[in-house]
């Protein structure tokens, strides 16, 4: 068993749930929020992509793979930053599986990969949540297909 490689392949899991829920989330949905309130479905996408760069720059190395928020609403460009910065994420974390600390971060690069996953998992729930409240009709097989990472 290769510890580093089934991470890495984890990572890449994560991305491809993430890119699934995109994909299965219509354009004219990505402006909705809950109640007119905090951040839309797009900006979720957009948010989850620039914590990505944030990290990256914090212990990698400084690339901006921030999208602007007037992408927000764009399907296509938020499908294809997200494609990009887990591209790089995963190089970072490639990276740092070899270090035994990381420059910026506590306490250890498992736990970095940790929160990485937990923080995008958050915003996934939360993309449902408002899918929900706004009474958008989203095939019930996308949650569960969200937990099917056998065949992503």
């Amino acid at each position: 068993m290769d510890i580093k490689k089934d991470l890495i392949h984890s990572w890449d899991l994560n991305n491809k749930v993430t890119l699934y829920l995109l994909d299965n989330i219509e354009s004219e949905w990505l402006p909705t929020k809950i109640n007119g309130k905090g951040r839309s479905i797009g900006e979720q996408f957009l948010h989850i992509n620039n914590i990505r760069s944030f990290w990256i720059g914090k212990v990698d190395q400084k690339i901006d793979l921030k999208l602007d928020k007037k992408y927000a609403n764009n399907k296509k460009q938020l499908f294809d930053a997200l494609q990009k910065s887990s591209g790089k994420m995963n190089d970072t974390l490639s990276k740092i599986f070899e270090q035994e600390s990381i420059k910026g971060y506590n306490p250890h690069p498992g736990a970095f990969f940790a929160q990485m996953i937990a923080h995008e998992s958050h915003h996934r729930g939360q993309i449902l949540a408002t899918v929900k409240r706004n009474d958008l009709k989203i095939d019930k097989s996308v949650n569960f297909g969200m937990w099917n990472w056998n065949n992503k």
